[in-house]
């Protein structure tokens, strides 16, 4: 009944899931699964769509929608760091960072003259990046609350971290009346990864920079995003604004999620977030010009007690 309202004629598999959800694939277009929960899966010709029973037909998203990204983070900044951290055994960030400092080995020891922090949250990647670049220090998020956070963050370069992580933070009148110590960034903006020209910067922390670095003139040399696609189902958007902002013979390096099998590109669970197939994810990068380096499994942190399944990925872009 529910096929021949939605048009749903013809399918090529029908089969029960370990969610125990009902799936029924077109080979035309849309299909629909049917069960507990809600998923989507987006496959290279089809796109899945699993509704629970009680919930209306609608369209799958691929994305999250960033006016709840923004909604979200703001309202969790506050206690961001202390339950990722804490709680949950976070390491993306570190990971990502652990990776770019490998990287530079394999350019003979030379540090990254630029690097953005796409999606930086409170900063959790800044204090490991910034000793691998020699130059501008970029980051930029869509949560203002969460920006602000990264944006009190200062350089504490001495042989004993004053904080944990060296997450050390002042007001812009304490930070005067330290002597103007520096910035761990060069500058915060805010802003969606889908439209980096219009990132706005961010007021009041005694930055500099007033507009987005340009893209012909300042591409970035490297590009960190820890724990942020997760929010993206369709890689071929972000991907493409990456590698238009990475300058030849830089290096795109960020996590995901992912599952343990399946036939899949990429998946929408219950909390909105993205798991993706690794493989997908190449496709995606090379489309974008981008070369595969490496793509390994991690763990970016724990839930419920259980390891979530990671992919750290890391593309370079070709002289």
């Amino acid at each position: 009944d529910v096929a021949s309202t939605l048009n749903l004629e013809e399918y090529d598999r029908t089969y029960s899931s370990p969610l125990h959800l009902f799936w029924i694939t077109t080979m035309k277009g849309p299909s629909l699964l049917l069960g507990i929960g809600t998923l989507a899966v987006h496959h290279a010709n089809t796109l899945v769509l699993a509704l629970s029973t009680s919930t209306p037909a609608a369209a799958a998203s691929d994305r999250t929608s960033p006016a709840e990204v923004k909604q979200m983070f703001d309202d969790f900044a506050p206690s961001f760091e202390s339950k990722l951290i804490d709680s949950l055994k976070y390491s993306a960030p570190k990971e990502c960072a652990q990776t770019a400092s490998n990287r530079i080995d394999n350019r003979q020891g030379r540090r990254y003259s630029s690097c953005l922090d796409a999606g930086c949250g409170t900063g959790l990647s800044g204090p490991h990046l910034r000793p691998l670049v020699d130059g501008t220090f970029v980051g930029v998020d869509l949560s203002p609350k969460m920006a602000e956070m990264a944006a009190e963050l200062v350089r504490d370069d001495g042989p004993t971290p004053t904080v944990p992580d060296r997450m050390r933070r002042c007001t812009e009148s304490a930070r005067l009346g330290l002597g103007g110590i520096d910035r761990l960034y060069d500058g915060i903006f805010i802003g969606d990864l889908l439209d980096l020209q219009n990132a706005e910067a961010l007021d009041g922390f005694g930055f500099d920079m007033t507009s987005f670095p340009s893209s012909e003139s300042e591409p970035f040399d490297l590009i960190v995003s820890a724990d942020v696609l997760c929010y993206f189902g369709d890689m071929r958007g972000v991907l493409k604004s990456f590698a238009n902002r990475l300058a030849v013979g830089g290096d795109l390096i960020f996590s995901t999620e992912t599952m343990k099998a399946g036939d899949y590109n990429w998946v929408q669970l219950q909390s909105e977030r993205y798991a993706h197939c690794a493989d997908y994810v190449r496709r995606m990068a090379e489309d974008a010009g981008l070369k595969v380096v490496s793509q390994m499994p991690f763990t970016p942190r724990m839930e419920a007690g259980e390891k979530v399944l990671g992919t750290l990925h890391t593309f370079a872009k070709e002289e």
